[in-house]
C-alpha cells in the first residue's frame, strides 16, 4: 500500500537546481556587460573632455621654448576631440608677445591655422612641436622700428642705422656704402615682398646729411646692393610672407600657410 502511494508522487526533475541558477548567471553577465559599457563610455568622455586642454598645454609649452617667451596663448579645437591624441587638430589659434620668430625679434604674433597635423609622440612625450602639415592658415607679425633696425643693421651696406617708420614709408638714417665710398645718408622708401621670406626696399630718395640728394643712378645701385633688405628666416608652421604694411612705428607682416583661406586676411 505504501509503495502505491509513493509511486503516485511526481518524480523530481534532475535539472531543476541548474535551471534555477541560469537566470542568476544571465543577470550577472548583463550587469558585468553594463559596467563595462559604462566604463568604456566614461573613458571616452574623459578623453573627449581633456584632449583639448592637454593638447593646448603641450603645444603652448613647445611654443614657449621655440618662441623664447612665456607670453604665449594657445586654443585648440577638433571634432571629434579624441583625434587630438593622434595629432589631428581642427583649428589652432596662437597668440604671443615679445618673441623670436625666424630671424626677427617680434612684438606680437597672431595665427589661426586649420587642419594641422602634428607628430603626437614628441608633442605629448617631450613637449616638442613637429608639424607634419597645415591645411590653411593666416598670420600677422608685428615688428617695431628698433627690432627692425637690429636686423637691417646686419646688412653690410649700412652701418649704425636708425629706422623710422611712418605710414607707408620707411626711413633709414646711418652710414651707407656705395661704390666703395662710405657716407652718412638718409634713405626713404617703402617695402615690398620679394618671396616667402624676403622683403625688398624700394628706394624713393637718398639724401646726404646736409640735405642734398644723390643722383638717381646711385640710389638705384644702393637699392640693388641692399636687397633683399630683410630676411625673416624660417617662420613657424610653414608660414610664408604675402604682404607688408608700414604704420606709425610698426611694421606688420602678413603670412599664409598651406592653402590660404578665400578671404586671405590675417587675424
Amino acid at each position: 500500500m505504501n509503495r502505491s502511494v509513493d509511486l503516485g508522487r511526481p518524480p523530481a526533475q534532475a535539472g531543476a537546481p541548474h535551471a534555477g541558477r541560469a537566470p542568476k548567471a544571465a543577470r550577472r553577465t548583463g550587469v558585468a556587460l553594463w559596467i563595462a559599457v559604462v566604463a568604456v563610455l566614461s573613458i571616452a568622455l574623459a578623453a573627449s573632455l581633456t584632449a583639448p586642454d592637454v593638447a593646448g598645454m603641450a603645444i603652448r609649452r613647445a611654443l614657449v621654448r621655440s618662441f623664447g617667451t612665456p607670453d604665449v596663448s594657445v586654443v585648440v579645437q577638433s571634432r571629434p576631440a579624441p583625434a587630438l591624441w593622434w595629432g589631428n587638430i581642427g583649428v589652432l589659434s596662437v597668440t604671443a608677445r615679445s618673441l623670436h620668430v625666424g630671424r626677427l625679434d617680434v612684438a606680437a604674433f597672431e595665427a589661426i591655422l586649420t587642419r594641422v597635423a602634428v607628430d603626437p609622440g614628441p608633442l605629448y612625450g617631450r613637449r616638442e612641436l613637429a608639424v607634419r602639415s597645415v591645411g590653411s592658415g593666416v598670420a600677422r607679425v608685428t615688428v617695431t622700428a628698433d627690432d627692425l633696425a637690429r636686423l637691417v643693421g646686419e646688412h653690410t651696406m649700412v652701418k649704425q642705422v636708425v629706422v623710422h617708420l611712418r605710414p607707408g614709408t620707411i626711413m633709414l638714417d646711418g652710414t651707407v656704402a656705395v661704390l666703395g665710398t662710405e657716407f652718412p645718408a638718409s634713405v626713404d622708401g617703402h617695402l615690398v615682398v620679394r618671396d616667402a621670406r624676403h622683403l625688398d626696399l624700394v628706394v624713393d630718395r637718398v639724401t646726404v646729411m646736409n640735405g642734398l640728394p644723390i643722383p638717381a643712378d646711385v640710389s638705384s645701385r644702393l637699392a640693388a646692393a641692399m636687397n633683399p633688405v630683410l630676411d625673416v628666416g624660417q617662420m613657424p608652421f610653414g608660414l610664408r610672407l604675402t604682404n607688408v604694411t608700414i604704420g606709425e612705428g610698426v611694421l606688420t607682416l602678413q603670412a599664409v600657410a598651406g592653402e590660404a583661406p578665400a578671404e586671405g586676411r590675417a587675424p
